[in-house]
């Protein structure tokens, strides 16, 4: 079973790789199909994950690493569809980052939930916050490609729009987790480290979009955003990969 599990991945990972490949060369239906097959591989390895935890495998930092490129797809689908905007070749990479992590991840099949997963909110919660983290990685790429383009304000009104759509996810995982908090652990909020960077990331994302309102302090809404990405993989990875940080939140 882990040699599937690995297969799957590796296979989702190079579709999502030869899409922004292929988008990158201006054949977005080539591409598309790519990142559709890619897609079903996640599909499948979602399928397997759950068989192998016998529960919704969202448990393990794996597990839902593997768990982005579902969510990537319909939100550049949405995008494209709602907004105009052609970013296939931005959410395939972040698929190929989020997968890359996935294969240095332990496979950690003997997983299980333990009693304060096991919660009519796991679900919503951690996809919430896996389709903002998803939108928020585009928004930063696009960011750091308007900076290394002589005109990059199209790039930025892309970041900017994408950003957009991740806020009211993120938020719904804020207020979400809260609740949860507050039926595993008695309480709303624990000041945890995983929680204060959360709301860390949340703010600097909403200083981000009070400042389009400034012209004097319209120069500082780039490097904000990336701030939020610095953030959020603090909050994502750093709080739960580094044993010396004592956290609730540590079983992911």
């Amino acid at each position: 079973m882990s040699t599937l599990v690995y297969t799957l991945t590796a296979l989702s990972l190079l579709a999502c790789a030869t899409a922004a490949v292929q988008a990158c060369r201006q054949r977005p239906a080539s591409g598309m199909r790519f990142f559709a097959a890619g897609w079903v591989l996640a599909l499948v390895l979602f399928v397997v994950n759950g068989c192998m935890a016998q529960a919704m495998p969202f448990g393990n930092m794996r597990h839902v690493l593997c768990f982005f490129p579902l969510v990537m797809l319909p939100a550049c689908l949405y995008l494209r569809r709602c907004r105009q905007l052609d970013l296939l070749g931005y959410f395939a990479s972040a698929s190929v980052l989020m997968l890359i992590g996935a294969l240095c991840m332990p496979l950690q099949a003997a997983w299980r939930q333990m009693p304060a997963l096991q919660s009519p909110w796991f679900a919503p919660h951690v996809t919430s916050y896996v389709i903002a983290y998803g939108l928020i990685t585009v928004s930063a790429l696009l960011c750091v490609v308007s900076y290394c383009r002589a005109d990059g304000r199209q790039d930025e009104r892309a970041a900017d729009a994408v950003l957009r759509l991740a806020f009211p996810f993120l938020t719904f995982g804020l207020c979400s987790g809260a609740i949860w908090a507050d039926a595993a652990w008695g309480g709303y909020w624990a000041w945890d480290i995983k929680e204060v960077w959360s709301l860390i990331t949340w703010g600097i994302i909403l200083l981000y979009f009070h400042l389009a309102h400034s012209a004097a302090f319209a120069g500082w809404r780039r490097p904000l955003l990336l701030l939020a990405f610095a953030a959020m993989v603090i909050t994502f990875l750093v709080v739960n990969l580094l044993p010396a940080l004592d956290s609730l939140h540590s079983y992911a």
